[in-house]
């Protein structure tokens, strides 16, 4: 039992570090390439993945830190990516459980469908209800693009997570 507990402390560690890496990669400017101003959002398909594989509830608390991390660099601050990366990572697990199987193309569904909401949310929130002008032009010219720019490493991620998983597989 002992030995039991400390794998799971291992492997959700290893993933907490994980996050903080994808975390440095996304949030601090020059360390990960943008292409023409579009930006990867890696929190979104990271959380994805650790909820494929840890399920719902360890899936909403990843994405709670997740989104934590990056409320806490985000200008906005309100709590919207903790909420929403919270939720993604419970439904994912929740799907998985349920209604889908855990493969690579699960993954690549479920990542471009998350951040296509992120996108979209949050053009709603923070670039409409602000009155930003153009914000047509700003969401087809930098958000829609950071769809496929982020979800294009998805299978970088899936790969490392189920990785971990395997190495840090409980014997019964």
């Amino acid at each position: 039992m002992r030995k039991r507990t400390g794998i799971l402390w291992l492997r959700r560690g290893i993933f907490a570090l994980l996050l903080l890496a994808a975390h440095m990669l996304q949030n601090t400017p020059g360390y990960f390439p943008e292409i023409f101003g579009v930006r990867a959002y890696f929190l979104i398909s990271l959380t994805v993945c650790i909820a494929l594989f840890e399920r719902e509830v360890v899936g909403a608390l990843f994405g709670l830190f997740a989104g934590a991390l990056w409320d806490w660099v985000s200008p906005m601050g309100d709590g919207f990516n903790a909420l929403f990366l919270m939720l993604v990572g419970a439904a994912c697990g929740i799907l998985i459980n349920t209604l889908m199987r855990n493969n690579l193309f699960t993954a690549l569904l479920l990542a471009g469908c998350a951040h296509f909401l992120y996108v979209c949310l949050y053009t709603v929130f923070f670039v409409v209800a602000e009155g930003v002008g153009s914000s047509g032009w700003l969401f087809l010219r930098y958000y829609l693009p950071s769809v496929l720019y982020s979800v294009v490493f998805l299978p970088v991620f899936y790969l490392v997570v189920r990785a971990v998983m395997n190495r840090t597989r409980l014997r019964t």
